[in-house]
């Protein structure tokens, strides 16, 4: 046990940091599209200021907006598990593991929101009206692709994994 324990360590170390062990909740794939932005808040012919205001679903009843949150990391993922305290429980500021035309960010993405039109739809038609997926920053998208602004949606694959980076109050 000793030595399973030393050769963890070791190798944590040679990669830069403690070892995890963190198990996948939920994958899917769909489309990446933006919705706002704490930085930037106006980017390719938005105004994000009005959005950021907006309180987010990881946060139920304490109110916590976009810019109280103060991340561009933070993602929206479909609103319907988030509408419990369960669900909010097993997804709010977990890990996002995303995927663009067969490269992983290293961008260290959080669940903190609910996204309508991510609920409706399918992962593989575009439309603005329902389709599977996930909401980004405009920042965080345009790094995952420079074709955010130009196209509106990417396609991603992600896992949200069992790895807090954020805590909300999710009663």
């Amino acid at each position: 046990m000793k030595l399973t324990i030393s050769i963890l360590g070791a190798l944590a170390l040679a990669f830069g940091g403690p070892a995890q062990c963190t198990t996948t909740i939920f994958k899917g794939k769909g489309f990446g599209t933006y919705y706002y932005d704490v930085e930037q808040r106006q980017a390719c012919g938005a105004d994000f200021s009005y959005q950021n205001l907006g309180s987010v679903m990881c946060n139920w009843a304490a109110a916590k907006t976009l810019d109280d949150v103060d991340s561009n990391n933070l993602v929206a993922m479909s609103s319907l598990p988030l509408k419990t305290a369960a669900g909010r429980a097993r997804y709010c500021g977990k890990r996002v593991l995303v995927t663009v035309d067969g490269v992983r960010s290293d961008v260290a993405f959080f669940i903190g929101d609910g996204c309508e039109r991510c609920a409706r739809g399918n992962e593989t038609h575009w439309n603005s009206q329902g389709a599977a997926g996930l909401d980004f920053s405009y920042s965080a998208l345009s790094k995952l692709s420079p074709l955010a602004c130009q196209d509106g949606h990417i396609d991603v694959e992600y896992e949200i994994v069992n790895e807090t980076l954020y805590h909300f109050d999710t009663n």
